[in-house]
């Protein structure tokens, strides 16, 4: 009786917290530019669809939409005065350089003039706790990034596609990897 009482229980929490969460996206959605919505959504199935997690929060500038694959965040959603962008954790850029090198121009230039991994070049220069950049190569140069910064695009037009799939890539590598 009390085992099936709890199982009711965690039940009637995980459907209040999906609820919520469901919520939260469409208050998340509400806030892209109209024009980039069914692309932010179209993505956000995808994700979901490869079994990444979406954690939503508030943000002071508006909202933070993370998507986690086994607890560890692959992309963010942030907002900024310049609109909405894209932050890609490519832990295993160097697993699809094939994309990278696809990357219009100016997404090429964005990645490889971005501030390099202090960590990866002096593994005592910097936190303990910093989880360290990515390394890839591109144009026969090897660029040690941060992963904060190393593939971080803002939404326009131009991007969005180029945006969908790097994070899908990295999406893939994680998850061949588990």
């Amino acid at each position: 009786m009390w085992v099936r009482r709890n199982r009711e229980i965690r039940i009637l929490w995980r459907e209040k917290v999906m609820a919520k969460e469901k919520g939260s996206f469409k208050e998340f959605l509400s806030a892209v530019a109209p024009e980039y919505q069914a692309f932010v959504e179209k993505l956000n199935n995808k994700l979901i669809e490869q079994g990444c997690d979406l954690v939503i929060k508030e943000a002071k500038s508006g909202y933070a939409a993370s998507y986690q694959l086994e607890k560890k965040t692959v992309m963010n959603w942030v907002f900024r005065k310049s609109g909405v962008l894209a932050r890609i954790y490519g832990d295993n850029a160097g697993k699809y350089e094939d994309i990278i090198a696809s990357l219009p121009a100016e997404m090429q230039k964005k990645m490889t003039t971005s501030r390099d991994c202090k960590r990866l070049i002096d593994p005592t220069a910097c936190s303990d706790t910093c989880v360290k950049g990515f390394v890839y190569t591109l144009n026969g140069d090897t660029h040690k990034k941060c992963r904060n910064d190393g593939m971080f695009f803002l939404l326009t037009n131009e991007t969005a596609e180029h945006i969908a799939r790097l994070v899908c890539a990295e999406v893939t590598v994680r998850k061949s990897a588990s």
